[in-house]
């Protein structure tokens, strides 16, 4: 059902000009488009979307009380070799790791989300070591050349009935994730709190909306023209289905 199993997640914020600065200098991505309150990101030799933020201003929306939704972020970066260029530049890191190809690292935004970049076959491969480490820099280098969120892992009050969630709508899929945990607003409609607003997942030009939409529960909204879905999760999370 989707196109290439990829996922755009978009972030709400409560300073879109500090997350903004972040993601470009700690996640070496570039900023494809501003409008309003929105910003979009896609890596340096691409215009396909990694991720956006949603900046939401406080008369509406509050600082997540306890555990956010969003527990990690994983983005794959496909020149193992940026992650260690972007390291040299003065990118800060939580955890440095080292795997069979290269180095990647994890790190906190200004308002507490963490991700995690690397550049590795799999993730199990990555070791942690120790600062301080001789970065090596790259000649020309300006952010990553191409990269992709591999993977979106959330805290829920119920990883059982969310793991049904998605598995009835995605179908044998690794691009979400859940972790048992509890907080007072793991719950909470995303339009209230500075955590994960949506996700957005690309269909085929072809998708046949009726399966999905057999499986959806009452309250999705399909557009006129029929371009996409929007529903939400167990948690809140709004999800979208484009075209």
């Amino acid at each position: 059902m989707l196109r290439d199993k990829h996922v755009v997640p978009v972030l709400r914020v409560n300073n879109r000009a500090i997350n903004q600065e972040f993601i470009e200098k700690n996640l070496g991505l570039k900023t494809l488009l501003e409008d309003g309150p929105f910003a979009d990101f896609s890596s340096h030799q691409s215009k396909e979307l990694v991720l956006s933020l949603m900046e939401s201003p406080s008369a509406r929306t509050h600082q997540v009380k306890g555990l956010k939704k969003l527990a990690l972020l994983v983005l794959k970066v496909a020149q193992v070799e940026e992650v260690e260029a972007l390291l040299a530049t003065g990118a800060s890191y939580s955890t440095l790791y080292k795997g069979k190809r290269g180095l990647a690292f994890e790190c906190l935004s200004p308002e507490g989300d963490r991700f995690l970049i690397h550049g590795e076959e799999s993730r199990e491969d990555l070791v942690e070591i120790l600062a301080p480490y001789p970065f090596a820099s790259k000649e020309g280098f300006v952010g990553f050349s191409q990269a992709l969120v591999e993977e979106v892992v959330l805290r829920t009050p119920d990883q059982v009935a969310s793991q049904a969630f998605y598995q009835k709508l995605l179908g044998d899929q690794e691009l979400v994730r859940f972790e048992q945990a509890e907080g007072d607003d793991l719950q909470t409609p995303a339009e209230e709190v500075w955590d994960l607003d949506s996700l957005r997942f690309a269909v085929r030009q072809d998708f046949d909306w009726a399966p999905l939409e057999a499986v959806l529960s009452a309250g999705y909204f399909k557009d006129k023209r029929e371009r996409f879905i929007q529903t939400r999760d167990l948690s809140g999370i709004e999800l979208w289905f484009e075209k």
